[in-house]
């Protein structure tokens, strides 16, 4: 059955290790990281984007019936902790981008758009989760706080309060997952009216042409400068788009199958010279590697990206890919790994890279199993 050794992966083994061991219960938050040993890291340090995206993950779980037992209590704990901790009021509203969960103190007070996105993602499922009223009013208020904290000319928002450049498409990519959750779980008409702000903008700015590729990096009205570096390229990007669009196309009814096919084919394209299946970090428009490493994260879009395609075309040769990375995903990030855990990162060589093991991660790989997962009472894999 398709993905069922991954599902069951999920399932069984980092699910509840990452709600157990990852899970701060004495100060209510998610942690950043685990060490390599599979233990807690130490310094305390949570980004708001990480812990949003593991209290998103439980909660849609929860949800899902796929979560261990007190999901979605740990994930509502962990967001009021975070809106406690991290929220900062006035005329500059917003979440700090990060905190140390031991003292309360925020740690980083710029206000971000990407973990802005990070945030409503986790409010859409707490919301769609509990049935409670009160999120619903966050998602308001925290899209208030984009608007305004955030407002920035030429299109789309500021990189974070302060306006530093490059301006970036990939906080924007998030947003719109973000909208997209919101739109499916709430049919909410401001999220609408802003993704299809985000495609706007996708269309006539961040691609480089009417098929791409994706460029990461402009300067203050979205121009193209090697100031900024606009010529590196990130494949995962690339497949984490086909993901999003598919998911789009679905609810607006548009069709986005060239563009789609376009993306996909980059994306490996500009990665095959590294030597081996992977995708890599970042890549030049000629293909050669930016970055000397391939993190787990783009593999894990690679995977979604197959999945969707399939999904879309009913190709079966986007099946038989998808099955492929998913067997790589296990005899190479997820191999010597502690229960319920992975190997971050390789150099492009194959040796091993990673200093933690991040819980960012555990986002990449969850956001595939709402499309193989169904059922409340319990879990089942569908079939494609």
């Amino acid at each position: 059955m398709p993905l069922e050794r991954l599902t069951k992966f999920f399932i069984e083994d980092a699910l509840p290790v990452w709600a157990d061991v990852a899970f701060d219960a004495e100060n209510g938050h998610f942690i950043e990281a685990l060490q390599l040993d599979g233990t807690p890291e130490r310094t305390g340090i949570v980004r708001t984007r990480t812990a949003a995206r593991q209290i998103y993950v439980f909660a849609q779980a929860s949800f899902l019936g796929a979560g261990p037992k007190g999901a979605l209590e740990k994930a509502e704990t962990a967001f009021r902790q975070l809106h406690a901790v991290a929220w900062i009021g006035g005329s500059s509203q917003g979440y700090a981008r990060a905190f140390n969960r031991f003292t309360g103190a925020i740690t980083d007070p710029v206000r971000d758009l990407y973990d802005h996105a990070c945030v409503l993602l986790a409010l859409a499922w707490l919301s769609k989760a509990s049935g409670r009223p009160e999120y619903l009013g966050h998602i308001e208020t925290t899209m208030d706080a984009i608007d305004r904290t955030l407002a920035a000319p030429s299109g789309g928002w500021a990189e974070d309060n302060l306006g530093t450049l490059p301006r970036r498409q990939n906080p924007h990519m998030h947003y719109l997952e973000a909208c997209l959750a919101l739109w499916e779980t709430a049919g909410s008409s401001r999220a609408v009216e802003c993704a299809e702000k985000i495609i706007e903008l996708f269309k006539t700015k961040f691609l480089a042409s009417s098929t791409g590729p994706l460029r990461e990096f402009f300067g203050s009205a979205w121009e193209v400068s090697a100031d900024y570096q606009s010529e590196r390229l990130d494949p995962g990007h690339m497949a984490e788009w086909v993901w999003l669009l598919r998911r789009y196309a679905k609810l607006s009814g548009n069709n986005e199958d060239l563009l789609c096919e376009h993306l996909l084919s980059t994306a490996l394209a500009i990665s095959a010279d590294s030597g081996n299946s992977f995708l890599v970090d970042e890549a030049s428009f000629e293909g050669k590697a930016l970055k000397p490493t391939r993190r787990l994260w783009p593999q894990a879009e690679l995977l979604k990206a197959h999945v969707m395609q399939y999904r879309a075309t009913g190709h079966a040769s986007y099946l038989h890919k998808a099955a492929s990375v998913e067997n790589e995903l296990f005899t190479s990030y997820l191999a010597h790994a502690p229960k319920g855990c992975w190997r971050d990162s390789f150099l492009l060589d194959g040796q091993f890279s990673a200093a933690t093991i991040p819980a960012s991660s555990l986002y990449h790989l969850w956001t595939l199993m709402p499309e193989v997962l169904a059922g409340t009472n319990g879990f089942k894999v569908t079939s494609f």
